[in-house]
């Protein structure tokens, strides 16, 4: 699929209290930030660019591969930008979606972590979890931006040791 053909693709982001979160080892407030990232391939797309083998698929059916990436980023309370634009994008990334499709989902990211990190329910907590939802459809420069990412991934991005 090019790049330049309209997909629907979709990123929602919101708080969620039912995440599961490991112990808590920082003396500052943190969001804890848990990206669940389904993208769908055509079939011989995904074959194609993978050394998987081949199952016998329908020639119009898809795949879709699920991946969930967690992060600590530290949050500081303010007004707006509690989570920068380029640690979203560093974020989204790591978790496997292309950096031409980041824009409107790091706009969403970051509206859900200022409404978070304001919102007087949250006020004393430390932790601050965070659920973020993207569904993609993979295009022919996926791979191309997949292989820009670093396989040793960081994960407290912007955490300040």
């Amino acid at each position: 699929m090019d790049c330049d053909v309209p997909v629907d693709d979709y990123c929602n982001a919101r708080q969620d209290n039912n995440i599961e979160i490991p112990e808590n080892i920082h003396s500052t407030d943190h969001f804890f930030i848990v990206f669940e990232v389904d993208t769908t391939y055509p079939r011989s797309f995904y074959y194609n660019n993978n050394q998987e083998e081949e199952e016998d698929f329908e020639e119009d059916e898809f795949v879709r591969v699920e991946k969930t990436d967690s992060f600590w980023i530290r949050c500081p309370r303010i007004e707006h930008e509690n989570l920068s634009r380029d640690t979203i994008s560093d974020m989204l990334s790591q978790a496997g979606v292309p950096i031409h499709k980041q824009d409107s989902m790091v706009d969403e990211i970051s509206d859900c972590a200022d409404e978070i990190a304001n919102s007087t329910f949250n006020n004393g907590v430390r932790v601050l979890p965070m659920l973020v939802s993207v569904s993609t459809v993979a295009c022919f420069c996926y791979y191309e931006d997949e292989e820009d990412v670093n396989g040793d991934q960081q994960k407290e991005i912007g955490f300040d040791h």
